[in-house]
């Protein structure tokens, strides 16, 4: 229990901090809270050995801690960023049920994104069969719902430049792309909402074609700032993690879970939607607080 009396202490310092603050511009009031959710990404599990900085095997007491605080916290639900597992020689499949099962113990709505790694040995249709998105249809790979006056948007980059999509090793890590009919989803998503928009998303929509970026981000770039009703893209994929703001949307990638050893070197979040536009995004462990201040 002495991870968890730690992780308690930071929050009421900060929950602290928080109701310290003042009163934000014009309304005389403090805004409230419309939406408040966990985050966590590239928890990256197998029963492997540990590779490099990667201990695989410690994502199960990782998750657990994260599962914890997301229910003693109370939050709306939990979202995963990709790279849920990992790929192993073999059992991947019950690989993925364990770490599925430990995520399960939140007590509440839980998602996910799909990661490359989450196709390195299985195929989406594989993954889709073991994990639960509540209440998205089980064959969706890119989706959205709506909490608390808040649209959350989760999209799915696993295709190669000629719209294939990942299965089972059959792609490079660096050939991430969203094809033109989920581009056309997502402007219609997006144009028949007034609410304040989330987006979620493994690889890197604020790159320019590097490694870890999608390919045709400028294009998705494009389609997220026309509306002018999108708050923030949160991120995985890059595990030490990245800010930038362009054109009026914030872009934050989270640490990722895997690196390193022991609960000090976990990784996770807590994300707050607030009723002025701002998010407050309060990290635990490695992961990095920050405040982001609605701009235009």
């Amino acid at each position: 229990m002495k991870k968890w009396l730690i992780t308690r202490r930071v929050f009421l310092k900060r929950s602290a901090t928080f109701m310290a603050a003042p009163l934000f511009a014009g309304s005389g009031l403090m805004p409230t809270s419309m939406v408040r959710f966990g985050l966590l990404t590239d928890s990256h599990y197998a029963d492997i050995e540990t590779v490099g900085t990667r201990y695989y095997r410690e994502s199960i007491s990782k998750m657990e801690e994260f599962t914890e605080l997301a229910n003693d916290q109370n939050v709306d639900f939990v979202m995963h960023l990709g790279d849920f597992k990992n790929g192993a020689p073999d059992h991947n499949l019950d690989h993925l049920k364990k770490i599925e099962s430990v995520y399960a113990r939140f007590r509440g709505p839980r998602f996910h994104v799909m990661g490359n790694h989450d196709m390195d040995r299985i195929s989406k249709e594989d993954f889709l069969s073991v994990i639960d998105n509540t209440r998205i249809k089980q064959d969706r790979t890119y989706y959205t719902f709506d909490h608390g006056g808040v649209r959350i948007v989760v999209l799915d980059a696993n295709f190669t430049s000629d719209g294939t999509p990942y299965d089972s090793g059959n792609f490079h890590w660096t050939d991430a792309n969203i094809p033109e009919s989920q581009i056309l989803w997502l402007e219609e998503t997006l144009k028949i909402t007034n609410k304040p928009v989330i987006v979620c998303i493994h690889q890197l929509l604020d790159g320019d074609g590097g490694s870890v970026d999608v390919k045709n981000a400028a294009d998705v770039r494009v389609v997220l700032e026309r509306r002018q009703n999108v708050l923030a893209v949160f991120q995985g994929h890059h595990h030490s993690g990245q800010y930038n703001h362009i054109n009026g949307i914030h872009y934050y990638t989270l640490k990722a879970m895997v690196e390193g050893s022991g609960e000090e070197n976990n990784s996770y979040a807590i994300v707050e939607v607030l009723s002025d536009l701002s998010v407050s995004v309060t990290g635990y462990r490695k992961a990095v607080d920050k405040k982001l201040e609605r701009r235009l």
